[in-house]
């Protein structure tokens, strides 16, 4: 703790309050502003000593006034007997003092015997909460005081032995810890350390000696770590030099930050003066040698040495590099664009260009949304549907049709499912929200008729449930009309069928609720009313999607079809059932 430190919560106007309020015994008072000052100056340890001497003085405050409430409440009884012993003492004394005056004055000395013998054991059980009291403000030296009292009035005293004890023990942590900080305040934090360790092994949760053998350990390590690095320095092995500079700043950007930058910088400028050193550098080594002058750039921005050796470096490489990975990009997205393997082939080729020249507009722009597609699509099979939404509004508010529409049946079906989890939880205001905006999404695919059903009734059964049943039983059947659903469903005839007749019963009777219920039935058994279905083995790198979109259904009826109860996961070489509206 420094001067200023200790002068800026002793001049706080609140720690005064505080202090005034416990000199008059406000003791709530004191707290309540003490507690202020602790939130000014969290990091102060002497405003928890503070508190707990505070804390201390305000038990032994109550008790004594306790104790004195029934020392005299105890004495005003005492005194009553007293004086009804008298009385009838004085009674019977006139006929009995002749013969039982010897035996009366020593029944008078043993009462006052045990009296006395009574009080003295009640004032030493104060002392001797009093004393741990202290041992718990960590006051040892005053609570041993306190023991030694009781101990010349009554060396048999229960717990004393132990007490003193305990006391005994603090306070020579207490010295140790004091001898501690000095050899840290002189600079011998090793024999420091030596000494918090011991402490710690005693006493683990004595102040913060947890924290100061944590923080000269990580110091230890690193004064080892910044000898490796230096030796690496004078035997010219850059490399592991650097290495070692890089840990030592990761580990406290703070740590001897002049010697560190220093060393730091001309080890990444001669390591990259050695690579370049080699007759015939291959590319790998050229990407590594700019990255060392970049590093060094980093530390030194101004340096014209490194500068102009970085630019030399980099005008070998760029532009061939460049041009080259874009055009191998371009290619494998032009054979594929909705395939995964393509995306991710261009992810690598576009991002080895960024490498190259990181501050490329075009190239950054298709290598982020190939990226986020691929993520995105990773985050879909893992049902991550917050991530898969954030990544591709990003993708189709750059390139609405990207990877051929993919990005928006995906970004589609997200909002399908994570509506349907909304709905699971209860949130249908939510639900309603993302259900709204995958039929606005599957308005800007062409044979979007499947979307767009699958959007409408999820819609409906949000406002269902959001009790608005007569809106919900509207689009119902607007949904089904539309897509020639409903025709078929009555054709069938089946249990399907006979559901279809009590929603549109009760429909016609008004009872949207329970025409509600009933087309919600219908439409989660829907699958079993379509006309066809195709049956695809699962190649690598097919995604659920994928298949929705080229075979114009949702994620959704193929995850119902196959019972796959939410899980978009596809496995390779096994069989997907995908079926699709009439």
């Amino acid at each position: 703790m420094s001067l200023n430190e200790t002068e800026s919560y002793l001049k706080s106007p609140l720690f005064q309050e505080a202090m005034d309020h416990f000199r008059v015994g406000k003791w709530e008072e004191g707290f309540t502003k003490l507690g202020e000052v602790e939130k000014n100056y969290p990091m102060e340890p002497d405003l928890r000593t503070i508190r707990q001497e505070m804390d201390v003085r305000a038990r032994i405050t109550r008790y004594e006034m306790e104790e004195n409430k029934q020392r005299k409440l105890h004495q005003l009884g005492k005194y009553s007997l007293r004086s009804f012993v008298t009385l009838v003492v004085l009674v019977v004394a006139f006929f009995t003092i002749s013969t039982y005056s010897g035996w009366i004055q020593g029944q008078i000395v043993k009462a006052q015997s045990e009296v006395s013998e009574n009080m003295l054991q009640a004032q030493l059980a104060v002392e001797y909460r009093n004393a741990q009291q202290l041992i718990i403000a960590g006051k040892s030296d005053e609570a041993l005081i306190a023991y030694e009292n009781i101990k010349a009035k009554n060396p048999e005293f229960p717990g004393l032995t132990d007490a003193i004890a305990q006391a005994q023990a603090l306070k020579d942590i207490e010295i140790q810890y004091t001898q501690a900080m000095s050899l840290l305040q002189l600079g011998d934090s090793a024999q420091a350390l030596v000494l918090l360790q011991d402490i710690s092994q005693k006493m683990p949760n004595y102040r913060d000696v947890s924290l100061q053998v944590k923080s000269l350990q990580t110091q230890s390590e690193m004064t080892s770590v910044m000898q490796q690095a230096d030796q690496a320095f004078a035997e010219g092995r850059y490399e592991d030099a650097l290495s070692g500079y890089e840990s030592l700043r990761l580990m406290d950007s703070s740590y001897q930050t002049g010697h560190v930058e220093d060393y730091l910088f001309q080890s990444y400028v001669k390591a990259a003066e050695a690579l370049l050193a080699e007759p015939v550098p291959s590319m790998e080594t050229l990407k590594k040698i700019d990255t060392y002058f970049s590093k060094a750039l980093a530390l030194r921005p101004l340096d014209r040495e490194a500068l102009a050796a970085r630019t030399q470096v980099r005008l070998v490489i760029e532009d061939g590099m460049i041009g080259d990975y874009v055009s191998q990009a371009q290619a494998a997205l032009a054979s594929a664009p909705d395939s995964l393997e393509a995306q991710q082939l261009a992810e690598k080729y576009l991002g080895m260009a960024l490498a190259v020249r990181p501050n490329d507009p075009n190239v950054l722009i298709q290598f982020q949304l190939a990226q986020a597609f691929i993520q995105a699509v990773s985050d879909f099979a893992s049902s991550k549907w917050d991530l898969v939404i954030e990544q591709l509004e990003t993708v189709i508010g750059q390139q609405a049709g990207y990877a051929s529409g993919t990005a928006i049946q995906t970004l589609y079906d997200a909002y399908i499912a994570r509506g349907s989890d909304y709905i699971a939880a209860g949130e249908y205001a939510l639900a309603l929200e993302d259900f709204q905006r995958s039929a606005v999404l599957a308005q800007q695919l062409t044979d979007s008729e499947s979307l767009s059903f699958e959007a409408q009734i999820m819609i409906a059964e949000a406002q269902g449930l959001l009790n608005h049943f007569q809106e919900a039983v509207l689009i119902y059947q607007d949904a089904l009309n539309t897509i020639g659903l409903r025709e078929r469903i009555v054709a069938l005839q089946n249990s399907l069928t006979d559901t279809l007749i009590i929603a549109e019963y009760t429909s016609s009777v008004s009872d949207y609720q329970s025409s509600f219920y009933a087309y919600r039935n219908l439409v989660r058994n829907r699958v079993r009313a379509y006309d066809q279905t195709t049956v695809v083995t699962i190649k690598s790198g097919d995604y659920i999607t994928l298949l929705a979109h080229r075979y114009n259904t949702t994620v959704a009826a193929i995850l119902s079809a196959n019972k796959m109860n939410n899980q978009p996961r596809l496995t390779p070489n096994t069989q997907l059932i995908i079926p699709t509206l009439p």
